[in-house]
């Protein structure tokens, strides 16, 4: 085994950890507008609770190396 390969990281794709920020932020963002309305929108509480989910995901691929 050669030194190269023993200190090798996995490769981590920088978009992983932009999409991942962005969705969180912007998933708790229309979360929290939702959540201060005054009509209740499911759908859209849904949507931007799926939207944090998938930045999550995103980051946790990122630190990963998926």
């Amino acid at each position: 085994m050669s030194n190269e390969e023993v200190n090798e990281s996995p490769q981590r794709n920088i978009w992983h950890l932009v999409l991942g920020i962005l969705f969180l932020f912007y998933g708790s963002f229309r979360l929290y507008t939702l959540l201060n309305s005054v009509q209740t929108d499911n759908l859209g509480i849904a949507l931007a609770i799926g939207f944090i989910l998938f930045g999550f995901y995103d980051l946790y691929k990122y630190y990963k190396g998926v």
